[in-house]
């Protein structure tokens, strides 16, 4: 009896650990000609759910958005080339079209003091795992590490189109997670 009892328990702590959700806080900064202050992304454990909030300190003006889903990254640049700064997010959820949490990528712009989305991505070219933004050639560009098969990783570029992220061109391909990161690592700004 004793030897179930610490089976179970052993088993109960195992499988908390591997759901555990891996908690992501962090700010940035900007300062544009429309917007100087900061973007931040906070787990509000109250709520179970997420915080995304700016704070314009040159007009004072603030906004807050909220998501139930994991967040997983933040990250800043001009994504779609108007002179001012967007903000992408990383978020780990289900689409109308595809029932599996998947990390999605979001771009969100602040127009006048909220948080406007830019684009909501469904998916990319294949499952996202990582991403960053670089500036290429004066331009901000998205680099993305994308899983190909099991333990299999590319790397792309993205580049704003007329209406949302375009495909660009391949970076690396066959690569492990371990030299993706480091490639894409390498090549931040």
């Amino acid at each position: 009896m004793k030897l179930l009892a610490t089976f179970s328990l052993l088993s109960f702590l195992i499988f908390a650990s591997c759901n555990q959700e891996q908690i992501f806080e962090k700010t940035i900064f900007i300062s544009d000609s429309n917007f100087k202050g900061e973007v931040r992304v906070e787990k509000v454990h109250k709520l179970n759910k997420y915080k995304i909030s700016i704070h314009n300190s040159l007009t004072g003006g603030k906004d807050i958005i909220y998501t139930p889903y994991q967040v997983f990254e933040l990250e800043q640049g001009d994504i779609n080339g108007d002179d001012k700064t967007d903000f992408c997010i990383g978020i780990i959820k289900p689409t109308p079209f595809d029932k599996t949490y998947r990390k999605r990528l979001f771009i969100f712009q602040i127009d006048q003091d909220y948080i406007r989305p830019l684009w909501l991505s469904s998916r990319l070219a294949n499952t996202l795992e990582a991403f960053v933004v670089i500036k290429e050639n004066k331009l901000d560009v998205i680099r993305t590490i994308e899983i190909k098969k099991e333990n299999e990783y590319c790397i792309h570029q993205y580049k704003w189109g007329s209406f949302g992220m375009v495909y660009q061109r391949e970076i690396g391909e066959g690569l492990s997670l371990t030299q993706a990161k480091k490639i894409i690592k390498y090549n931040e700004r």
